[in-house]
């Protein structure tokens, strides 16, 4: 059985990391064949505690940024799998199995991502993540310039390093660039069922403000090749 490493990246993740870790405990995939790695990104609350208390490998990341805190956790990963997940997502029972079950039915494939879902916020909110930001990630697949979130994807370790891993100059959109790379130099599936249930508090930021940066982002990063800008801290 193919062995698979867990990477999430948390700076001051206290109130969300212990939903997380308790889905990641909860897998149908025997325990013995992956592991948690949860990379404490210079947190200065009860993350470090949290992960200790679910059992998960903590790695220590004193420059903060997520692009690093990423880069850190593949680092240390010893699975030939490499998953990614946020501390404020919940995935379901099956998410390592799926992802298992995905790689070993198409050997041909590098990487691999599904769906983000808000379970919560309004209703507009939840409805835009469910059908038109999942069906523009189906779509960049279909098209080959696949763009994956960084919540919900999985790479084979010797494609993500025959790319060089994460950009750790950007200081946001580590993600999507990490996909539009391993694009060029291997197949990448979607499967639109290995959904995944992160926290809306994005939202707070404002459904205009975020759908523009969101756009701004996209054209930066994939016509311009400049770095993203970067999010407001929401916690």
């Amino acid at each position: 059985m193919m062995f698979v490493s867990v990477v999430i990246p948390a700076f001051n993740e206290e109130k969300y990391l212990g939903a997380c870790l308790y889905a990641l405990r909860r897998q149908t995939y025997p325990a013995n064949h992956y592991e948690v790695i949860v990379v404490n990104n210079a947190s200065i609350d009860a993350t470090a505690t949290i992960a200790w208390r679910y059992g998960a490998r903590v790695v220590w990341e004193p420059r903060r940024g997520i692009p690093r805190a990423r880069q850190a956790g593949f680092q240390a990963a010893r699975g030939e799998i490499i998953a990614s997940t946020d501390a404020d997502t919940v995935v379901p029972p099956d998410w390592i199995e799926r992802i298992v079950t995905n790689f070993q039915a198409h050997p041909e494939w590098g990487g691999l991502y599904g769906p983000v879902y808000w379970p919560e916020g309004r209703l507009h909110e939840r409805l835009i993540m469910r059908y038109p930001v999942t069906w523009m990630l189906a779509l960049s697949n279909r098209l080959g310039r696949s763009y994956w979130i960084g919540s919900n994807f999985a790479v084979r370790r010797d494609p993500f390093w025959q790319v060089g891993g994460f950009n750790e100059a950007w200081e946001c959109g580590e993600d999507g660039d990490l996909s539009l790379r391993m694009s060029r130099i291997t197949r990448i599936g979607f499967d639109p069922k290995l959904a995944v249930y992160s926290s809306n508090r994005r939202a707070r930021e404002g459904a205009w403000p975020l759908l523009r940066r969101a756009l701004v982002n996209r054209y930066r990063t994939m016509i311009l090749q400049q770095t993203p800008l970067l999010p407001p801290a929401i916690r």
